[in-house]
């Protein structure tokens, strides 16, 4: 137990890196326009649209409980929604704060144990939610490329490089779970072959370790994928539910470019902006994405902003997209650690021993 309340504490060093981040951007905001130019083009900003950028939060939020809730109920665990709605909350929170998202997964496990879940059951849940999430969110990636790539070269070339790489990244991602799925024995000797070179150039260290590790990963993917196969409706559901999901958050910075007045940009061509962005950011390694995620939304979006709203524009949306789920998330966090266990506390996993599990380290 005294563990797990250190990996908690660990965090803290994360929150303060997004707070100095803030503090941060703020201070850019005022030395670039200048405290009165900020505050005038701020009181013209309309707040309905603002207020309408929220609730897009919001519904993202609500759809990530509701996707994860169907995976809940497809282990049989007896939970409420409201509790599922605290673990996705949670999750916000820790992705926000650690690098590559890494952090979510695991303290939500955690907390689902707490409450009376089997590591396994949590692990399979959440697990199944990733697995979807990851493969429909690089379709969805795959589309606005297909559709709004060659404006974009043409505009910012350098930049799409960068998008590429992100999408080559979870390209690979979903390969890989594509792989367990159908293609087990080849993904294996694929892997081991890999491993086997990193090994020969001195890259990879124990080699037979880490493909006893690999094997155990890839059977985990392919006995989750045997077990969701079984139930194609969820899975439909998931995607779906997803699809809505990420269109809502990539929404955001179409609906703070209406805030500001600003017209002649179709909606599709912004909704773009905003999945290259995710695609950079996904492989920034700050908590985050922390300097990736605001480079990149102010190179995209100044091609349609003028450059006096720039800078607030991106203060806008990271206040929304970022800040704001850590401080909620953070309110739950706190709300459900004080929140006595439903197991013996001694039962209660560590929480490196939940994430081993995630990362597909235990032996």
């Amino acid at each position: 137990m005294e563990r797990n309340k250190k990996k908690i504490g660990n965090n803290l060093f994360s929150l303060l890196l997004s707070v100095f981040s803030l503090i941060f951007l703020l201070v850019y905001l005022v030395n670039v326009d200048g405290i009165s130019a900020a505050a005038s083009v701020l009181k013209q900003t309309r707040v309905a649209w603002l207020l309408l950028a929220v609730g897009c939060m919001a519904l993202y939020w609500f759809l990530e409980a509701y996707a994860l809730h169907l995976t809940v109920r497809g282990v049989h665990l007896p939970q409420k929604f409201r509790d599922t709605m605290r673990i996705s909350m949670i999750g916000q929170y820790f992705n926000n704060i650690t690098p590559f998202a890494s952090g979510g997964q695991p303290m939500q496990s955690y907390f689902m144990i707490r409450r009376g879940a089997q590591l396994s059951e949590s692990m399979s849940a959440l697990l199944t939610k990733f697995i979807v999430y990851q493969i429909t969110l690089t379709a969805y990636c795959l589309v606005t490329l297909i559709l709004r790539f060659s404006f974009f070269v043409n505009a910012v070339q350098h930049l799409m490089v960068l998008v590429l790489i992100g999408f080559a990244v979870s390209a690979s991602v979903t390969a890989f779970l594509i792989g367990a799925a159908f293609f087990k024995k080849g993904l294996t000797g694929t892997v081991n072959f890999i491993i086997g070179g990193l090994a020969k150039i001195r890259i990879v260290k124990n080699p037979d370790a880490r493909r006893k590790a690999a094997g155990i990963e890839i059977e985990k993917f392919s006995a989750l994928f045997r077990q969701m196969s079984k139930n194609k409706p969820m899975l439909l559901k998931l995607s779906l539910i997803t699809v809505v999901q990420l269109t809502a958050n990539f929404l955001i910075g179409n609906i703070i470019y209406l805030s500001f007045g600003l017209s002649g940009a179709d909606t599709l061509t912004l909704l773009a902006c905003q999945a290259f962005v995710a695609m950079i950011s996904s492989f920034a390694p700050t908590p985050g994405a922390i300097g990736a995620a605001e480079g990149s939304f102010a190179l995209f979006f100044s091609l349609f902003f003028p450059n006096k709203l720039v800078s607030l524009a991106v203060v806008l949306w990271r206040l929304i997209t970022f800040y704001l789920p850590i401080i909620i998330g953070l309110l739950f966090t706190i709300l459900e650690k004080r929140r006595p266990p439903v197991i013996p506390v001694d039962a209660i996993p560590s929480i490196d021993e939940i994430k081993n599990e995630f990362d597909g380290n235990a032996v």
